[in-house]
């Protein structure tokens, strides 16, 4: 990977050290993606006057992208990644259904459900004509154009399995489907489990080639495949033993697909999966998300401690759940309580010296923590 925006010393060390991460041989601290945007000066793009122009004017994203990237300060391991994508329902999107863009309103995208019958329902496939799956490819294939030697074109952010069901059908409807049709429905997870690593292949041809590696929304980088698992929001809302029924095979069929993996576990709702989650083998990393209005991540210790006693990494963005004032507090707290070299922290912060607080301290707590673990020789 190469980025003209990250002097050279420290790109070899972040491309290291998150390879490193991945193989469970970290050292001394966490991987820190730690960014500051608008940090240096650069030209602003208008927008198009219209809302959905922002997703679908191809000219523009790529302009934006390299205007927001190229002003970007990036500290500790944190590297440029742009994922194209056309909000968390454009799975659905190409598999047929309306989808609906609210970049401006809402930074988000959704689609009518057009399932009747999963009895009659025809076998699910991208048509190569599908509109949004075109442009979901021109936007992909631009992006790793023109970002070789400036950024990394991320994998897109893939709601399959249980959560595009649900949003081709409605969750109220598939959560009844779930006890009336179960053959009918784990006949479809498996067509969107097959669709989904069709997906993975297709991208990885256009981005493999770049030489740039890959990421995705939840950034981290590795050389090799590196997707997000798990973008099952549904599944807080079934028991344990429907997400074993339905989801576990399709995780580890996934998991199976690819080099790196990393598991989207959004909200307390999806606490009672995390035993058949940490048990497939091949996934090497938990993100916790808490939920909005939810206590910070230093709040779940217990939780992530438990992650990482299960044999996965973690990854927590404090800043979703405390200000920035508070994240250095956060970080420190995060360190003591975990195995910082199993740990992952992303943030976003208003000035390059409050990045360079953030690092001072994640390694000055973990240098404390590993002098305190060190036994002392016993004595015969």
């Amino acid at each position: 990977m190469h980025s003209i925006w990250i002097e050279e010393n420290q790109l070899a060390q972040a491309l290291a050290r998150n390879e490193a991460f991945w193989d469970g041989e970290l050292e001394e601290y966490p991987l820190l993606w730690i960014t500051v945007p608008r940090a240096k000066p650069g030209p602003s793009i208008p927008e198009p006057a219209r809302e959905e122009e922002l997703w679908t004017d191809v000219d523009y994203i790529i302009k934006s992208t390299e205007a927001q990237l190229s002003r970007t300060h990036y500290a500790g391991d944190a590297l440029p990644v742009f994922s194209p994508w056309l909000g968390p329902d454009q799975f659905a999107g190409w598999l047929g259904a309306d989808l609906i863009l609210r970049p401006r309103e809402h930074n988000t995208s959704w689609v009518v459900p057009f399932v009747e019958d999963w009895d009659t329902q025809a076998d699910f496939h991208i048509d190569p004509g599908n509109r949004w799956w075109k442009l979901y490819q021109e936007i992909l294939r631009r992006s790793a154009e023109a970002g070789r030697d400036k950024w990394v074109t991320g994998f897109p952010d893939l709601h399959t399995g249980i959560d595009a069901l649900s949003a081709m059908c409605g969750p109220e409807r598939l959560l009844i489907d779930l006890w009336d049709h179960p053959a009918q429905i784990q006949r479809f997870m498996g067509q969107m489990t097959r669709l989904w690593k069709e997906v993975v292949d297709s991208v990885w041809e256009v981005i493999g080639p770049t030489g740039q590696g890959t990421s995705q929304w939840t950034l981290g980088w590795s050389s090799r495949r590196f997707l997000c698992i798990g973008q099952m929001d549904f599944t807080c809302m079934i028991s344990p033993a429907m997400y074993n029924q339905f989801c576990r095979q399709d995780l580890i069929e996934c998991c199976d697909h690819v080099d790196r993996s990393l598991y989207h576990l959004d909200g307390p709702g999806a606490i009672p999966h995390l035993p058949q989650i940490c048990s497939v083998a091949n996934l090497n990393s938990i993100q916790w998300i808490p939920g909005a209005g939810a206590p910070p991540p230093s709040q779940w210790i217990g939780l992530l401690r438990r992650m990482q006693e299960l044999g996965k990494s973690v990854q927590v963005w404090p800043l979703l759940n405390c200000t920035v004032d508070e994240l250095v507090d956060e970080v420190a707290a995060l360190c003591r309580g975990l195995d910082p070299t199993r740990l992952f922290i992303v943030a976003e912060v208003d000035s390059v010296e409050r990045a360079c607080a953030v690092i001072a301290k994640a390694r000055e707590i973990s240098a404390a923590k590993r002098k305190t673990t060190i036994r002392a020789p016993e004595i015969a």
